[in-house]
């Protein structure tokens, strides 16, 4: 990992901003709880990895609709490159004293450093993390993906749609790229996802966030 990546040192500097803003005052948790509430994404006995997971929101999500359906096998992993975003989750997961929760700081671009044993699961969610790589990158990082998901397994991914709007907020604010559906759906398919589909949010976030379903 280098030090001075702009995207760490921007949510060093902002991780505990961005999880009252936007996770609790905007009501990003509770949407994306909604979305999984109505979803079957998780099953009893599943291997779950949150890739370039933040503060947690969609792991701490999964694990409490696993703990109301009595999923009590469900595995759970998480990586992200910023330590303060770490230990904001960590806190979390102490707090919950859930034991089924395992944390690695890492870049995306730099999975060989995560466990062996991290491999092989039936869901990935990469969540608003690849706005925030080179334009270059951003395939290689869905590849490095790729190989992580089990061959009947579900990629998920949650990524800023490209408006006027996006373009100022997320563009000037937060430093990010953005995308249209046809970009992605061409990344996706150049690294090999062969069966695609669009999910939707809520309305008014569908204005601003897509939601693609890939499967190898």
């Amino acid at each position: 990992m280098k030090p001075n990546n702009k995207t760490e040192k921007l949510y060093t500097d902002r991780a505990t901003f961005y999880e009252r803003l936007f996770v609790g005052f905007l009501g990003w948790g509770r949407e994306l709880e909604s979305f999984f509430r109505r979803s079957n994404y998780i099953h009893p006995n599943d291997k779950v990895l949150d890739a370039g997971c933040g503060t947690g929101i969609i792991t701490r999500v999964l694990y409490r609709l696993a703990k109301e359906e009595g999923y009590k096998s469900i595995n759970f992993h998480a990586f992200d490159l910023t330590r303060n975003m770490l230990e904001i989750f960590q806190g979390w997961i102490a707090g919950q004293s859930a034991d089924n929760i395992e944390l690695q700081q890492t870049d995306v671009l730099e999975l060989e450093a995560l466990p062996s044993y991290w491999k092989e699961y039936d869901l990935i969610v990469s969540s608003t993390m690849l706005e925030y790589l080179p334009n270059e990158k951003v395939k290689d990082a869905l590849s490095n993906l790729k190989q992580l998901l089990g061959n009947e397994g579900t990629f998920l991914v949650i990524i800023t749609k490209r408006n006027f709007i996006t373009q100022w907020l997320a563009g000037k604010w937060w430093r990010t790229n953005l995308f249209d559906e046809q970009e992605i759906r061409d990344l996706f398919h150049a690294v090999g996802f062969n069966k695609i589909e669009f999910k939707k949010f809520s309305p008014q976030w569908s204005n601003f966030i897509m939601v693609i379903e890939a499967k190898k």
